[in-house]
C-alpha cells in the first residue's frame, strides 16, 4: 500500500535527472528502457509509462507539487512533510494508516491531476488538449464569443485515477483506504482548476 507513493516519488526523483532532457531524447533512448529503470511502478503504470514517456515527467512534477504543497501547509506542524522523499523515513510514515499518510495520499494524487491538466492546457502533453465543452459560446447579438483554452479537468483527474491507483489493486482495507484518499484530493482539487487560471 506505501509503495503507490513511493512510486511516485521515484518518478520525480527519475523526471528530475530527465528534466534537462529533451522529450525527443526520452523517445530516443526509448521509452521501454527508462519504464524498466524505474523502480516500484506497478505494471499498469509501467504501460501508461511506456505508451505515454512525455506524461512521466508531469507526472513527477505533480507528484513534487503535492509534496511541496504538503511541506507548506504543515510547515509550522510538528509533522511538516520535510521526510517525504527521503525513502526510510518515508516508508515508515505510510505504513501506518493515519491521518498524515491519509493526506500525502490526497495531495499526491491532487497534484499528478493539476500537473496533468496544466500541461494539457499548455499544450505540453500529448492526446488531450483544452475541455472542448468549455471553448466558446455563441451570442445572439454579437455572435460566436472566444472562450480561449479552458482547463479539461475531466482529463487530468481521470489521468490521475488511472496511474495514481493502480498500485491499489488488492480490496483489502488499507488499499480502499488509500484509493479513497486518492479520490478525496482529486475531489478537492477539481473546484479549485475550474475556477483559478493555470
Amino acid at each position: 500500500a506505501v509503495y503507490s507513493v513511493i512510486a511516485l516519488l521515484i518518478v520525480v526523483f527519475i523526471c528530475r535527472i530527465m528534466y534537462g532532457w529533451a522529450l525527443s531524447s526520452v523517445v530516443a533512448l526509448g521509452a521501454n528502457i527508462i519504464c524498466n529503470k524505474i523502480p516500484g511502478l506497478a505494471p499498469r503504470q509501467r504501460a501508461i509509462c511506456q505508451s505515454r514517456p512525455d506524461a512521466i515527467i508531469i507526472i513527477g512534477e505533480g507528484a513534487q507539487l503535492g509534496i511541496n504543497e504538503c511541506q507548506y501547509q504543515f510547515r509550522y506542524g510538528r509533522w511538516n512533510c520535510s521526510a517525504l522523499g527521503e525513502r526510510t523515513v518515508f516508508g515508515q510514515e505510510l505504513r501506518v494508516g493515519s491521518k498524515e499518510a491519509a493526506f500525502t495520499y490526497a495531495v499526491t494524487a491532487a497534484g499528478v491531476a493539476h500537473a496533468v491538466t496544466a500541461a494539457c492546457s499548455q499544450g505540453n502533453l500529448s492526446h488531450c488538449g483544452c475541455d472542448r465543452e468549455k471553448q466558446g459560446y455563441h451570442d445572439q447579438e454579437e455572435g460566436w464569443k472566444w472562450g480561449g483554452c479552458s482547463a479539461d479537468v475531466k482529463y487530468g483527474v481521470e489521468f490521475s485515477r488511472r496511474f495514481v491507483d493502480a498500485r491499489e489493486i488488492k480490496k483489502n482495507a488499507r488499499r480502499l483506504m488509500n484509493l479513497h484518499n486518492n479520490e478525496a484530493g482529486r475531489k478537492l482539487q477539481r473546484p479549485l482548476m475550474k475556477s483559478c487560471p493555470l
